[in-house]
């Protein structure tokens, strides 16, 4: 947490100007004597800082002082052109803004670092959702981002993925979160964190009041523990080769019992891994799709498939009976 707290004052300083201890104590939220480490940690590392003394003084950057893009590594250029992309800026309202960002810092490089970033951007491209996996309806992100930003209290309306009918909850925004192409709203539902997926909120209500946001809250840290226990939650992992054309129906059959989201088989696209907290509920969602579907494993998932068909066939077979009789 402190480097984000040193590239803070220097953005402060920049945009400010000279800035009294007390002022950036105030704004960091913490205190005087921690602005003053901080200022040696920044003098230390090369950062021009100076304090000003007297009346009306602090600390400042000597003027001119702009960060050297040029001591980029090989590595960090690469980095910064390739990973994460241009998909999550469109998502937030960025695209624009990001690509006219990576226009500047490529303008700024040097000519054989320049070369290099351009050969490993025409060659490498970052596609997350693959072959068959539909985008998600993102209609509620914006208006889910400004109340994150502003931390402002929401009623959304939001359907689970077990519920028939989607319903209102009244939550706290704590954050955003993209895991792969999928966004999530990380809220306190009466004082609980949840996660809620943006694709899944229908409608979003501002209410003008301030969120109840934990003034110490790690986000990384609290999905680290929502993830945790989500994956020691009682589980199965199922493996299916389906039908191509299948695909997005099998697996939005799947949905209601699927435990994240399913996994490609690397070598065979028609394959995959996918983790349910009920096999028989698998199996009975399975059973429709007959020769499309391909059970690869466990064994108890096809021996309850076969069983639930020859149950179907019994009871038709009797109906079938019972009816001609009458």
């Amino acid at each position: 947490m402190r480097a984000d707290r040193l590239l803070q004052i220097v953005q402060l300083l920049r945009r400010h100007g000279t800035m009294s201890s007390a002022e950036l104590a105030r704004r960091l939220e913490v205190t005087k004597r921690t602005v003053l480490r901080d200022m040696d940690a920044l003098s230390t590392a090369g950062i021009p800082v100076y304090a000003e003394r007297g009346r009306g003084g602090g600390f400042a950057l000597v003027p001119g002082f702009e960060p050297d893009v040029e001591q980029l590594t090989s590595a960090e250029a690469r980095a910064l052109f390739v990973a994460g992309g241009r998909g999550t800026a469109d998502a937030l309202g960025l695209g624009g803004s990001f690509c006219s960002a990576l226009h500047k810092l490529a303008t700024a490089l040097p000519d054989d670092e320049h070369r290099l970033v351009t050969h490993v951007r025409e060659r490498i491209v970052l596609d997350s959702g693959g072959w068959h996996r539909d985008p998600d309806t993102l209609d509620a992100l914006a208006e889910v981002q400004a109340a994150v930003l502003d931390d402002e209290r929401i009623r959304i309306r939001y359907r689970s993925k077990a519920a028939a009918a989607p319903g209102d909850r009244t939550v706290d925004p704590w954050g955003l979160l993209q895991v792969g192409t999928t966004w999530y709203l990380v809220a306190a539902h009466r004082g609980r964190p949840r996660s809620y997926r943006i694709s899944r909120i229908s409608a979003v209500r501002r209410l003008g009041e301030p969120s109840r946001r934990p003034p110490d809250l790690d986000l990384p840290a609290v999905w680290q523990r929502m993830r945790d226990d989500f994956r020691r939650a009682p589980s199965t992992e199922i493996v299916l080769r389906i039908h191509p054309p299948r695909i997005p129906m099998v697996l939005r059959s799947l949905a209601v019992t699927t435990l994240g989201d399913p996994e490609p088989v690397a070598g065979d696209p028609d394959v995959v891994r996918i983790r349910v907290r009920s096999v028989r509920a698998a199996a009975a969602m399975l059973v429709g799709f007959g020769a499309e579907v391909d059970i690869i494993g466990p064994e108890i998932l096809r021996d309850t498939v076969i069983a639930l068909a020859e149950e179907a066939h019994r009871h038709h077979r009797n109906t079938a009976r019972d009816t001609g009789r009458q």
